[in-house]
């Protein structure tokens, strides 16, 4: 009987001895660390830079500027005549929506002569006939912005006086259309007037100053 006992006893000794084994083996297997491929590379140079919106001016005298001078002027008697035309760029990289225009007038009077006797201020007496704006960039002004100038002065014409003295947006939304680099061209001709210009504008000047700001959004 104890042969028996000490049998079975040894029996599940062995049983035992295995099952540590076994399990010993899985905790080793569970610790063991494998060898894996792996590959690594870079995405570098990511830069984030914004465009531009660049306007540059041209006329007759100058080209591709930020600043010209000399577009329009006058220096002749009563009924004569002047034009020329404003170039519009943008050469930046973001589209352009609309430009807006401001007009400022310097009124000087003359030193000497009948021009130092004062009279009607010499912006009043310089009459504008032709105020055009090319809005597609074909570079023909096929918009009339003249019908749309008021007679603030109520002299019967329209003069650089009434450029300078209209509504704060009327001058404000010319549309910019076509290619973002398409020229556009604004028209202005006019003339120093034949009846409302006297002896007394002898040697009188106006400096015309016209401010442009290009927009890249409608809300702006």
């Amino acid at each position: 009987m104890l042969n028996k006992v000490k049998s079975a006893f040894g029996g599940n000794k062995k049983i035992a001895l295995s099952a540590m084994s076994i399990l010993t083996s899985l905790a080793l297997l569970g610790g063991a660390t494998f060898a894996f491929f792996s590959d690594a590379g870079t995405s570098s140079k990511n830069v984030f830079k914004s465009g531009t919106l660049d306007m540059e001016l041209s006329d007759s005298n100058e080209e591709d500027l930020d600043d010209v001078a000399a577009t329009w002027g006058l220096a002749s008697a009563p009924g004569d005549t002047f034009t020329g035309d404003l170039r519009i760029t943008n050469t930046g990289s973001v589209d352009a929506n609309h430009v807006e225009l401001k007009f400022v007038n310097t009124v000087d009077e003359a030193d000497s002569g009948p021009g130092v006797v004062a009279t009607i201020p010499m912006d009043r007496v310089i009459e504008i006939t032709t105020f055009g704006w090319d809005s597609d960039g074909n570079g023909s002004p096929e918009t009339d912005l003249l019908g749309g100038v008021v007679d603030v002065n109520g002299n019967l014409i329209k003069d650089l006086d009434d450029l300078e003295n209209q509504a704060a947006d009327d001058f404000d939304d010319l549309l910019f259309g076509g290619t973002d680099s398409a020229d556009h061209i604004l028209r202005i001709a006019g003339r120093l007037h034949p009846t409302l210009a006297v002896d007394q504008h002898q040697g009188d000047s106006v400096s015309m100053d016209l401010d442009v700001t290009m927009n890249q959004d409608a809300s702006q």
